[in-house]
């Protein structure tokens, strides 16, 4: 009998610290309903990945010192909104669900970015042309987006190929701003010039 006791008590002693070190995959926390937060490396900076999957939203944040910005990547509402930090300038768009990576896969697509040495490869690029025109009401966007943008000037902006046709809108490719989002999508802001 004693020696059932010794030996469940080294047998826990020995498992605890294997065990804490363990991550349960499965486990779901409030229901499977809490953000996760991830930092990737993405050049000379790094970058925050906050995923909250009961309102279906992505928030990557680069806190570069020239070049900050947030990007909400709203799944539920099926729109993207941009802060540029040091524009002082919020661009909306409508989300390209062919060409972003799905929530439920994103967070897996940075970690393993995340782990890969030298340059990175970007797995697509969207180019948006921002219009002249100012939102007015960001609600429709949705509570994150409202937030992100609530206070600035704020644009729409449309996927360069949604402007092919009668009412193309021209911009100067060399007047683009360029986000590399978790060394997975390359988003560039070109803003419309006059016609």
């Amino acid at each position: 009998m004693k020696f059932t006791i010794v030996a469940t008590v080294l047998l826990g002693l020995v498992l605890t610290p294997a065990l804490s070190q363990f991550q349960f995959q499965n486990v779901k926390v409030n229901g499977g309903q809490y953000p996760r937060t991830i930092t990737v490396n993405v050049g000379f900076g790094l970058q925050t990945l906050t995923i909250s999957p009961n309102s279906l939203v992505a928030i990557i944040q680069s806190d570069s010192a020239e070049n900050a910005w947030t990007t909400v990547w709203n799944y539920g509402t099926g729109y993207i909104a941009t802060k540029l930090g040091q524009e002082g300038v919020c661009y909306i768009s409508t989300m390209n669900r062919v060409l972003m990576p799905a929530l439920n896969s994103i967070a897996v697509y940075a970690e393993e970015s995340n782990n890969v040495k030298g340059e990175s490869v970007l797995s697509s690029s969207i180019r948006y042309v921002v219009s002249r025109r100012q939102v007015g009401d960001l609600m429709p966007y949705g509570n994150d987006i409202f937030a992100l943008c609530s206070g600035l000037p704020t644009f729409l902006a449309f996927e360069e190929s949604q402007q092919e046709g009668v009412n193309q809108i021209f911009y100067n490719q060399n007047a683009c701003y360029r986000l590399d989002v978790l060394n997975l999508v390359g988003i560039d802001y070109c803003r419309a010039g006059k016609v």
